[in-house]
């Protein structure tokens, strides 16, 4: 396909792992294997298309590096194959390509060629770099002299000066500050924008859900997700709550074994608390939660300006009088768009015996149009922070809502209700 960016089939990458440096010599004499199997990653597939800004998430030693260095073409595949189909800027770590004692100065230089800038073009955007990391004070000091958040800078600053018909990033974004990081994704959607394709590779899910279009997921060396980010990282979560640290030590070790890649234990995600989007004490559990239209009718699209419903059937014993119920509306690209909170409405929850149902109505809905997700959960307010075994029942965006407009459909962050008049003047001035 022409629009086709990146190929990967069935790709994969084994290292050889010995127990001490000696083995690699006693190896080579008998010939006689001394070493074990790693595969760090194996069987992954997919396609990415020009102009998509894709996610990468997973824990550390997931096997995300792996992937990148093998789609950068610094380590080739064991198995499978990758294409890619067009001209590749990475920095896959602060300051790849630079030089510590060198200047900034100096490294823009250096970095521009690594990534194939010829001398003439790097001076002639060599002012553009400068102003957009906002170095120039500093250009003359080196490069080991700087903060993370200004090696940050530098890096971004001249991996994007190539150009590039694909751009990699591998966490370089993660010690700049929020302004920086602002003006790091405009530049990043202009060069979506003009059919470049990008790679944002990333532990912060939040950042994931705001920036790009698609996530892919990777554990255990394995393709674990692909899809819409908002649900992907919500996957990547749950995982993450469900499997202790414990087991997750255990099983990164396992990964040694048999030439196997171990993923996290296989999880019914069509089961909400295997997946890890329920958990609490199990004092108290939400046996039913719908959304209302203005005419009373269950429903999963409704209008902004219109009465909305939000109905949570419960069952279960908590003789408490410092319980808090929360209902938490995320939007799809993580942004937290409210929280409803009964007690600040005026409604005391407190020992709770059996079944029931707590009703919140939001009149007018005054939510932009878009998609959103429910986190409902009630938990003991003793402290102001909760911890675990605080928590009675949470349930982590479950529960899907698509919100309309009527009238032109511009997206909104929020539907403020306004009142207009007008009032003729020939004189121009503002009238009292």
């Amino acid at each position: 396909m022409d629009d086709l960016a990146i190929a990967v089939r069935g790709a994969g990458k084994r290292y050889q792992v010995y127990r001490r440096h000696s083995d690699r010599a006693v190896e080579w004499v008998t010939r006689r294997p001394r070493h074990r199997p790693f595969w760090a990653l194996r069987g992954v597939s997919f396609d990415v298309h020009r102009g998509e800004i894709v996610g990468v998430i997973g824990r550390n030693g997931a096997g995300k590096t792996t992937l990148l260095r093998l789609l950068t073409g610094i380590s080739a595949p064991s198995e499978g194959e990758i294409d890619v189909n067009y001209r590749m800027s990475a920095i896959l770590e602060l300051g790849s390509g630079f030089h510590p004692e060198f200047s900034g100065r100096e490294n823009v230089f250096l970095g521009g060629a690594v990534l194939g800038m010829e001398e003439a073009e790097i001076r002639r955007k060599y002012d553009s770099i400068v102003d957009f990391a906002e170095l120039g004070p500093f250009m003359d000091m080196p490069f080991q002299t700087y903060s993370l958040g200004m090696q940050a800078r530098l890096s971004f600053s001249v991996a994007i000066s190539v150009e590039p018909e694909i751009l990699i990033i591998d966490e370089a974004l993660a010690a700049g500050d929020s302004a920086f990081i602002a003006k790091c994704f405009e530049r990043i959607r202009e060069i979506c924008a003009s059919g470049a394709t990008v790679l944002f590779v990333s532990h912060n899910t939040y950042l994931v859900q705001r920036l790009c279009g698609r996530a892919l997921w990777i554990e255990g060396g394995r393709l674990a997700g692909d899809g819409d980010p908002a649900t992907v990282c919500r996957d990547y979560e749950g995982a993450l709550r469900v499997h202790a640290a414990a087991e997750r030590e255990a099983m990164a070790r396992s990964r040694f074994e048999d030439g196997a890649v171990a993923a996290l234990p296989a999880v019914d995600r069509s089961d909400p608390v295997a997946a890890g989007h329920i958990w609490g004490t199990g004092e108290v559990r939400f046996t039913g939660v719908e959304v209302l239209d203005a005419a009373g009718r269950p429903a999963g699209l409704v209008y902004a300006g219109d009465p909305v419903t939000i109905r949570l059937a419960y069952d279960g014993a908590a003789d408490d009088s410092d319980l808090a119920l929360v209902v938490q509306i995320v939007r799809a690209d993580g942004v937290v768009a409210c929280s409803l909170d009964a007690r600040e409405a005026g409604l005391a929850v407190q020992r709770l015996d059996g079944p029931g149902v707590f009703e919140v109505t939001l009149d007018p809905l005054l939510l932009g149009r878009g998609r959103y997700f429910l986190s409902p959960h009630l938990y003991r307010d003793r402290s102001g922070v909760p911890g675990q075994a605080d928590v009675l029942v949470y349930h982590d965006r479950l529960y899907e809502l698509e919100v309309e407009r009527r009238g032109r459909p511009y997206d909104v962050a929020v539907e403020q209700p306004a009142r207009w008049r007008h009032v003729p003047s020939a004189s121009g001035v503002l009238p009292r």
